[in-house]
């Protein structure tokens, strides 16, 4: 399950752990490209902050049917 807000500059997403095993992941597509993915870390009692571009995130989305390789996409 997720859930998407757009605001004026980014967009929000959450995917929620149905089995409550893991905590929210939330990320946020900037208006400039980037891309901040957190999630709590409930040992550090706050945030892990990773941020990529969204070419990174569609690299990731792609390499989810992939085999063993290199691979280069290209965005349309």
């Amino acid at each position: 399950m997720f859930t998407v807000e757009i605001e004026s500059e980014y967009v929000k997403v959450v995917a929620i752990d149905a089995d409550g095993k893991f905590e929210d992941v939330e990320m946020y597509l900037e208006d400039d490209g980037t891309c901040f993915i957190r999630q709590f870390s409930d040992e550090l009692r706050e945030f892990q902050l990773i941020a990529i571009n969204y070419k990174q995130v569609l690299d990731l989305m792609a390499s989810l049917d992939a085999h063993d390789g290199v691979y280069i996409t290209q965005v349309k």
